[in-house]
């Protein structure tokens, strides 16, 4: 057994509690501190732990983990840690900590339950920062599930679709995830493109060629 100091990475779920693992909890519970967005931590405040505040600055990150002395220190991601988490950064950045991961429901997961859809053969993407070429996948798999960022929303993607012919695929735009106010519209690309919805970061998963109207679902 290692005697190296203990840094655990956490999946928390698309956001409500109710999705969280018990075996989140536990790790939470035994933890010296914590470490996440303040969100996440505000889910975890009645534990009462000593918290690290991540603000999205990676290296800054970094440099905090450096200098902590505690011996296990907890850091929540939203959703999986195996899917566009800190996880990667964490295993590069940390070398003197041993690392383990606890899964988490990811948002490709959730989305796709509440359609009641599989993921088997899907192409998983993030446009975070990027502008991932997406239309390819869409020939070669059943569907294409799409994490959006401000600028690479929902609309960019449907005005894509449309302007290379793909008119009438299908979107599936999820926003709020497992929250009470949670939305999530059906419709084709055209359709789309002519909405406007207050979405500014969502789940996006683009299926094949429909004629379906939109609608909401519960």
């Amino acid at each position: 057994m290692s005697n190296m100091k203990e840094l655990c990475i956490c999946g928390i779920g698309p956001g409500h509690p109710d999705y969280i693992l018990r075996a989140v909890h536990l790790e939470v519970k035994a933890a010296d501190l914590l470490v996440g967005a303040r969100r996440q931590l505000e889910t975890f405040r009645s534990y009462a732990k000593a918290e690290l505040l991540f603000t999205g600055k990676l290296e800054q990150l970094k440099q905090d983990l450096a200098h902590r002395q505690e011996e296990k220190i907890v850091v929540l991601v939203s959703g999986d840690t195996g899917f566009h988490s800190l996880r990667r950064f964490l295993q590069q950045a940390i070398t003197n900590r041993t690392i383990r991961c606890i899964p988490g429901i990811s948002s490709f997961q959730y989305l796709y339950a509440k359609l009641g859809l599989g993921y088997e053969n899907a192409f998983k993407a993030s446009l975070h920062g990027t502008t991932t070429q997406f239309l390819s996948k869409l020939t070669e798999y059943e569907s294409v599930f799409l994490l959006t960022d401000r600028q690479n929303n929902w609309k960019t993607i449907a005005g894509i679709l449309v302007d290379s012919g793909h008119s009438q695929a299908t979107m599936h735009i999820g926003n709020r995830l497992s929250y009470p106010n949670e939305q999530i519209i059906t419709a084709t690309a055209e359709q789309v493109l002519q909405q406007d919805f207050s979405f500014s970061l969502c789940a996006v998963i683009i299926e094949g060629v429909t004629n379906t109207k939109p609608i909401q679902h519960p």
